[in-house]
């Protein structure tokens, strides 16, 4: 911290993962066409199948508070905006829909991983308010393929 402002690190977020993708957490109890739903969080993509060929998907990404994004696509794929405001070490609920029928998939996806894999000794020193230098170290039960992710977001 300078003495020309401060900093606020609210907004960064250590994120551990044994893959980028995560698959869906079956929410919904109806059978769909829509399947195989992923998420690439470092793209902020949310991907599926169908079993049957649609024009029209209709994406909504939902917090626990109830806020929520939706676009509109005409295919499998929806993207989402990197600099999301919402709180997602907390767990994000999707949602894909198809307009004008009743064909819907619910997905919820949970931060996590094994127990005693979370980040342990995390520190943070700033310097001249640009730059910032992060350390931890891995959780003593982490396997050894696990990345570790630090990522910031703009706060509102």
């Amino acid at each position: 911290v300078a003495d020309t402002g401060y900093v606020s690190l609210s907004h960064w977020c250590l994120a551990k993962s044994q893959s980028l993708f995560r698959r869906c957490q079956k929410t919904d109890t109806q059978e769909s066409p829509i399947t195989n739903v992923n998420v690439d969080w470092r793209k902020m993509e949310l991907s599926w199948e169908s079993s049957r060929n649609f024009s029209e998907y209709k994406c909504i990404i939902m917090d626990r508070g109830m806020e929520y994004i939706d676009t509109e696509v005409d295919s499998p794929l929806c993207s989402f905006p990197v600099e999301l405001h919402m709180p997602m070490h907390k767990g994000l609920t999707f949602v894909i829909e198809v307009p004008n029928t009743n064909i819907s998939k619910q997905c919820s996806f949970l931060p996590g991983g094994m127990k005693g894999s979370a980040i342990e000794n995390f520190s943070c020193v700033i310097y001249n308010i640009f730059l910032m230098n992060c350390t931890w170290q891995a959780g003593r039960d982490a396997p050894a393929d696990t990345q570790y992710f630090l990522y910031w977001q703009k706060s509102r």
